[in-house]
């Protein structure tokens, strides 16, 4: 109960600068935020009690009841903010070390401790001292606060500590201020008593937690700006990958019907022999660039061949393309390209990948005495993988179907692994480039004709390095789900349409739903710590069944959403049984709007 009522003013205006600056700001709605915007609401109102004792305080004889209750009330907001500033950082401890589902529970236990201390601190007594210009409250109800105070300083230096590895986080900040700053100001009141200082500290620490609590407008600004760009450009490179993967499954199923349609009317039996051989070879490249290339379902971390070095791909291709274009003597042109969506790093064995290319486009221009050779590099991502597909293609002499069926042949007499490994760096032959691909874990296409020229197609399944910008990415989603809090629902069905129309009727509800066709992408989205709130599969896809999704998606230690199987009438009987196998309930197909918005409503 200072009398330098002016002070206590000047502190009453700045934080409320700090409530209008705060609460008129669109922020993120986590539990961080919230804690906060409980300690600024909690500070000015003890600080304005502080303000009102500095007035009934003096008349502790006059209006006993009104000063002490006064007083009472002063003494509970000084342990509220002390309990809800330890719950804070308690909470980013928590989130710290991924433990999450342990929140709640924390915050119910400081809830109770400080209802606990409060009931004992009003039944415990409290008295004035006024002399002169000193004026303060003592008695065993104050010095509950005291030790109250210091239990939650030590229990949040405990989290500190537990988290010792991000000691250094600028969220632990204000606990350090206020173990530092507070145990001066408890020291300096201790020998002048009349010198209230509680309430400047914590007005201080609360406006020094604006600065450390993660606002990132500015940066999300400019990221998704950025991103924006980089996604227009990728979109664009996505476009012409398709269009051109699109061309090349055209052609092969044309020359198929020709060929099929022709070989009936062959009467030569060697005629017919080759045309079915041409027609096994096109189908094997069709099998090749739908199964090879473009099936996304088959693509997942698990079963990739890892590789314990990084490179940079653009570095590696530009440096190719450099090396290529500056050794070639002949009247040919050489082109380059590389696809704006492969990621800046990715794991791999980056000497036997050049030697690869080297290897293919060596030959290509042995083979090709003018004309054209291109070096085109493209890539699917999804789950934390790179597919990538590098073609090279030359206009040069070519090759028959024998020839392009002998490199292909699984009986091949390649090179051993070992072999391979003695001749990094050697150009190799097609056969060898074949084998040398599959030892990194990749498949080798060729596709020839002669006097037209000759494709070859590698694809190549690489693990994605996290850089800078994919730790953005992730906070930029967290920050997504915090500032829309819409129910979010992952939904798989590998009937487009019945997709599209769960997805009209989901959103009927406001939720937020993201729909696949292929069971892996929930599986690799719960992986990634992406959150729902609800989870909806169709119990029989193409390459996982509900059941099989469930179970991987329970070998998640953190996964608690609830799963919901779609089923036929047919298996309405059997209902019973999948809820025992862990589905949160069942949604029957013949009657799928209805039961889509009983669904909704219960969950």
């Amino acid at each position: 109960m200072s009398t330098g009522k002016f002070f206590l003013f000047e502190a009453l205006v700045y934080l409320l600068l700090l409530v209008v600056v705060f609460f008129s700001k669109k922020r993120l709605k986590n539990s961080e935020n919230k804690i906060y915007s409980y300690l600024i609401i909690i500070a000015v109102v003890e600080l304005v009690i502080e303000i009102i004792l500095d007035y009934v305080g003096p008349l502790y004889q006059t209006i006993p009841l009104i000063s002490y209750s006064v007083a009472k009330i002063y003494l509970l907001f000084l342990l509220l903010w002390a309990t809800t500033l330890c719950t804070y950082i308690v909470t980013v401890a928590l989130q710290m070390k991924r433990k999450d589902k342990t929140i709640k529970k924390v915050h119910r236990f400081f809830i109770g401790l400080f209802i606990i201390f409060a009931l004992i601190d009003t039944a415990l007594p409290i008295y004035f001292y006024y002399e002169g210009d000193i004026a303060y409250t003592y008695g065993s109800s104050v010095n509950l606060i005291y030790v109250a105070t210091i239990l939650f300083s030590f229990i949040a230096c405990v989290s500190v500590l537990w988290n010792s590895k991000n000691f250094k986080d600028k969220r632990f900040l204000p606990l350090l201020v206020f173990v530092v700053f507070g145990s001066v100001c408890s020291a300096i009141q201790y020998f002048n008593p009349g010198l209230l200082l509680a309430t400047a500290v914590h007005v201080f620490v609360t406006f020094l937690m604006y600065f450390t609590i993660e606002n990132p407008d500015v940066q999300m600004m400019e990221e998704l700006y950025k991103n924006k760009k980089l996604i227009e450009k990728s979109n664009q490179d996505t476009s012409n990958f398709l269009f051109r993967m699109t061309q090349d499954i055209k052609k092969p199923v044309k020359d198929i019907i020709d060929i099929s349609e022709r070989i009936q009317d062959y009467t030569n039996f060697e005629e017919a022999k080759n045309g079915v051989k041409y027609i096994n070879n096109t189908a094997n490249e069709l099998d090749y660039l739908i199964n090879d290339a473009l099936d996304v379902s088959s693509m997942t971390t698990k079963r990739l061949k890892i590789f314990d070095s990084r490179y940079n791909p653009l570095n590696i291709f530009k440096e190719i393309s450099y090396r290529f274009e500056k050794q070639i003597d002949k009247d040919v042109k050489f082109n380059f390209s590389i696809s704006s969506v492969i990621p800046s790093y990715l794991y791999g064995d980056s000497i036997k990948i050049k030697q690869a290319i080297n290897s293919i486009l060596e030959n290509a221009l042995k083979h090709t005495d003018s004309g054209e050779i291109d070096l085109d590099v493209n890539g699917i991502v999804k789950y934390g993988v790179c597919r990538l597909i590098i073609t090279i293609n030359d206009t040069g002499r070519g090759m028959g179907i024998e020839e392009v069926n002998n490199i292909l042949s699984l009986n091949s007499e390649a090179l051993s692994e070992i072999d391979l490994r003695n001749r990094d760096g050697d150009i190799l032959n097609l056969k060898e480039v074949k084998k040398l691909v599959s030892l990194l874990g990749g498949n080798l296409m060729v596709k020839s004709e002669e006097n037209v020229g000759t494709t070859v197609s590698i694809v190549l399944e690489q693990k994605i390095v996290e850089s800078k910008e994919t730790e953005i990415s992730k906070k930029l989603e967290s920050y997504e789900q915090s500032l829309y809090r819409n129910k979010k629902v992952m939904v798989v069905d590998d009937d487009a349409k019945e997709l599209a129309q769960i997805t009209t009727w989901l959103e009927n509800h406001d939720a937020e739903v993201s729909g696949s066709l292929f069971g892996r992408d929930a599986i690799e989205k719960i992986a990634s710590n992406i959150k729902y709130d609800l989870i909806i599969l169709d119990d029989e896809t193409s390459t996982y069944s509900a059941l099989d999704v469930l179970k991987e998606l329970k070998t998640n230690k953190n996964f608690n959403t609830p799963v919901v199987v779609m089923i036929n009438d047919n298996k309405e009987f059997i209902k019973l049984h999948y809820l025992q196998d862990g589905f949160a309930d069942c949604i029957m197909k013949s009657k799928l709007e209805s039961e889509i918005n009983r669904i909704m409503k219960r969950f």
